[in-house]
């Protein structure tokens, strides 16, 4: 016998299979045709309903002078840097958090202590299941017991050379302020710290040193290697969780004005424009990057051949390459005696800045794949990028 269905249940079953078209468990396939309402938060003052800014949105500018040498026997960096911090929020802050990534490589790191078998191994660390273990993972342990890696932090001084009370858990510092900052207002401060960097290929991260045993060579590349600001935004505070490894993160846009002493042979390849090129390239080298402006093809600054001499020879003394970037969310850097270096110009519809100089550097086990290809790719990165993507 039929019977009827209280009207509640009835609505129940008439809209669930629409609700299902439009909720978002229902896989990645049907996604794609979801609403923009389900996918996107709410529209408020901070954010419109098209994705545009606000008319009250904000965002926190950071700018930061670094000074940082590289200690390449210890395989060591020292750095300490000068940091102005903008509140353009409309909140009055009694304390900054600051990220020290490098951290979670110490023993004790909720990164270290949180890994499974599976995530080892697919750091490169692990391996084996069971009874066993990889050579891998054997050697990442004992390098993580045996060094002391992750940030010294030396101070946390004030604009007077005061100390900073200053709490570190993790790969998180929070710095409690002598006086709130209030909104429209600039604080700045100094950190000085030095750290031990990773061997790549064992512990795996994003920086560290590449060794080639054949000829006794480095590579050394620094990414998340300085105390950076965490970010404060409207739709979630503080970015303050611990960095487990996985995963991207949001920072500040800021100012970059970062020296990196180095030894006297090394080139180095950074975010922004070098300042001093008078200081660090040879007459021949800074003629060869000012015909690669207007080259239809890469150009070698330095050579195969060059950079295969270079990497015998070694230097007792140093040099420092001053690098300035205006407007970016990060910096990162590389150094060595091996590297070959090619360029080409790029003209961009940019009024401000039409020409961007692509460059690659690269040692002599990546030829000939890196010559023909990699500068290359990146101006046709640029290209696509500046005609696809929106400002």
């Amino acid at each position: 016998m039929f019977k009827r269905l209280p009207l509640a249940a009835a609505l129940l079953l008439t809209l669930t299979p629409a609700m299902a078209q439009t909720g978002s468990d229902i896989g990645d396939g049907a996604r794609k045709f979801n609403q923009l309402q389900h996918e996107l938060p709410t529209p408020n003052v901070y954010r419109s309903a098209t994705g545009e800014p606000g008319p009250a949105y904000w965002q926190q500018q950071v700018d930061y002078v670094i000074d940082v040498a590289l200690d390449e026997k210890a395989r060591r960096i020292t750095g300490g840097e000068t940091i102005v911090y903008k509140n353009n929020s409309p909140h009055t802050l009694k304390y900054l958090w600051v990220q020290l990534d490098q951290n979670r490589f110490k023993k004790d790191s909720l990164a270290i202590r949180s890994e499974t078998a599976s995530t080892a191994q697919s750091r490169r660390a692990s391996g084996g299941n069971g009874d066993s273990v990889s050579y891998n993972g054997l050697a990442r342990h004992f390098m993580l017991d045996d060094i002391d890696h992750g940030f010294s932090i030396k101070a946390v001084l004030d604009r007077d050379g005061k100390a900073l009370p200053h709490t570190i858990v993790d790969t998180m510092m929070r710095i409690d302020l002598p006086v709130p900052l209030r909104p429209g207002r600039s604080t700045e401060f100094d950190i000085d710290w030095e750290f031990s960097l990773i061997k790549e290929d064992i512990i795996g991260g994003r920086g560290g040193y590449e060794h080639f045993p054949d000829n006794d060579t480095y590579i050394y590349f620094a990414a998340q290697w300085f105390p950076r600001m965490a970010a404060l935004t409207d739709y979630t505070g503080w970015q303050h969780k611990a960095f487990l490894g996985r995963g991207e993160f949001t920072l500040e846009f800021g100012n970059y004005d970062v020296n990196i002493t180095v030894p006297g042979d090394h080139l180095v390849a950074a975010t922004g424009v070098l300042s001093n090129p008078d200081d660090v390239l040879t007459k021949s080298q800074r003629d060869l990057l000012k015909q690669a402006e207007t080259a239809n093809k890469p150009i070698f600054i330095v050579t195969p051949k060059q950079a295969a001499d270079n990497e015998k020879s070694g230097s007792n003394d140093q040099k420092t390459w001053k690098f300035s970037a205006r407007n970016v969310r990060d910096f990162a850097w590389s150094s060595s005696r091996k590297y070959i270096w090619d360029a080409m110009g790029h003209i961009q519809d940019d009024a401000e800045m039409p020409l961007v100089m692509a460059m690659s550097f690269y040692p002599n086990e990546a030829e000939p794949i890196w010559s023909k290809y990699s500068t290359e790719a990146v101006i046709h990165t640029m290209d696509v990028y500046s005609r696809f993507s929106f400002a």
